[in-house]
């Protein structure tokens, strides 16, 4: 087939995002061999027909992508990966779907959990996305991890209304917290007192400078399954220990991976007696048949066989 997938990444041409949801569609575009484009300046200046598949891959309202991209491809069965029941359509679907063309859903989440339109939905496909991201990392370098003055436990990424509590919980001074500056005052009003260091350079060592990831997730995520989140994915590509909070043993639970109970935690002080865990050889299999089965199963979906 001739596929587009359309990513909501807001960059440039010639750059390489670090951005997660850019990294799965390129991980897709790969697969299926098709075409990628994303919100850059100059990306309506050679529009494109002959599609018989076009995927969208998350969701913004910011974006320099033009609805003409699928007006000149009628034909194109029309598909929406998301895995953040936070999100709704994006903008171009939401607009075309009003006109009546519909789209199908692919999620790691059920359609209840969504802000979708399910009205404007054909289908709705729940999958384990969070798996794609897993792809094991080569240091570059040796790190002396026992003499690097940062904390031994990071937690990473921007701030979630849904987490409040435990960020209020579990971010204090036994754990980096690693945001973009925009997000610090929104943590620190939510009670985290924790260390603030930069961002994951992702296109660098990643979490290799940490021996532990903080896991913690929403609490609407306790009520609808999303799988394990990408995070414990990225945690095992650097061998990075996940260490979970208790909240999220259900989840655990239903993911069928089998997590002792010393990698769960009640509160931060715990951590230190943790650092002698490592990431179970059983995740890394794991974890690779999952995004293999994944991949195969959005194949099926894509070509109408699933």
């Amino acid at each position: 087939m001739k596929i587009l997938i359309i990513d909501s990444h807001k960059g440039t041409e010639k750059g390489i995002p670090q951005n997660m949801h850019w990294q799965n569609s390129k991980i897709l575009a790969d697969y299926f061999g098709a075409d990628l484009i994303w919100s850059y300046p100059s990306v309506n200046d050679n529009i494109k027909t002959g599609y018989e598949a076009i995927i969208f891959v998350h969701a913004s309202h910011y974006s320099y992508i033009d609805t003409e991209w699928i007006v000149k491809n009628p034909d194109a069965k029309l598909f929406y990966i998301t895995n953040e029941y936070n999100l709704g359509e994006p903008l171009i679907l939401w607009k075309l779907a009003k006109q009546g063309r519909k789209y199908s859903v692919i999620a790691n989440h059920p359609a209840k959990a969504s802000k979708v339109v399910l009205k404007y939905t054909d289908k709705w496909d729940v999958l384990n996305l969070n798996a794609l991201i897993y792809e094991p990392k080569k240091r570059k370098h040796t790190i002396d991890l026992f003499n690097d003055p940062r904390a031994n436990c990071v937690y990473y990424g921007s701030f979630r209304k849904d987490r409040s509590a435990y960020f209020k919980k579990y971010l204090n001074d036994n754990v980096l917290l690693s945001t973009h500056a925009k997000n610090i005052d929104k943590f620190r009003k939510a009670g985290a007192t924790s260390n603030i260091g930069g961002r994951i350079n992702w296109a660098g060592e990643g979490l290799f400078p940490y021996k532990q990831s903080l896991y913690i997730e929403d609490e609407k995520t306790h009520t609808y399954y999303n799988y394990l989140a990408n995070r414990f994915y990225e945690a095992l590509n650097y061998d990075c220990v996940p260490i979970f909070s208790k909240e999220c043993i259900g989840t655990v639970n239903l993911s069928g991976y089998k997590i002792p109970d010393e990698y769960f935690i009640e509160n931060s002080n715990e951590l230190k007696s943790k650092e002698g865990l490592m990431c179970l050889s059983d995740w890394h299999i794991m974890a690779q048949i999952e995004k293999n089965e994944t991949l195969a199963k959005i194949n099926q979906i894509i070509n109408g066989a699933g």
